[in-house]
């Protein structure tokens, strides 16, 4: 990518991109797309994220973690959906786990039927080996209990 100087303008319509420390023209592709860094992107889309985990739950309140994204892979979740299909629960307690550390984004009590919805619109952000950990309150050991998440895989860096 060519830096941009006098001896070198480009035609009027090159689109042009600041390096931190002078102007280039943005690279294109053969199919006509044009290459842009990640961080540059006003908005980061790959493709869509649809996940669900469901586990048998190995204690009482017992939890579910979410699957994580891959090595590489940057998730963004729109929604989060719990739910115990086994028995009725009281509420749900929403977890970012990151290695040890744990983050609250969402708690919700109220008495669900079974099979009941706790649903979380949100906007969250998971690395490789983080997981969305739901805690079931009221749940009993074996309860069957699924996690959905919802939203977008973002483009990295290129």
């Amino acid at each position: 990518m060519p830096e941009i100087l006098p001896a070198h303008v480009p035609s009027p319509r090159t689109p042009l991109v600041w390096d931190g420390t002078a102007y280039r023209a943005v690279r294109g592709h053969t199919d006509g797309t044009v290459q842009v860094r990640g961080e540059d992107q006003l908005f980061s889309y790959n493709r869509a994220l649809l996940t669900a985990r469901q586990v048998a739950v190995s204690g009482a309140d017992g939890y579910v973690d979410s699957d994580t994204p891959a090595a590489g892979d940057i998730w963004c979740p729109t929604t989060v959906h719990a739910r115990d299909l086994s028995n009725a629960t009281t509420g749900v307690e929403m977890q970012i786990r990151r290695g040890a550390a744990n983050f609250e984004i969402h708690a919700e009590l109220k008495a669900a039927a079974i099979d009941e919805w706790y649903s979380l619109q949100c906007h969250i952000y998971l690395h490789p080996n983080d997981v969305v950990r739901c805690y079931f309150l009221g749940s009993l050991v074996g309860d069957i209990c699924k996690v959905t998440l919802t939203g977008y895989i973002m483009t990295l860096e290129t």
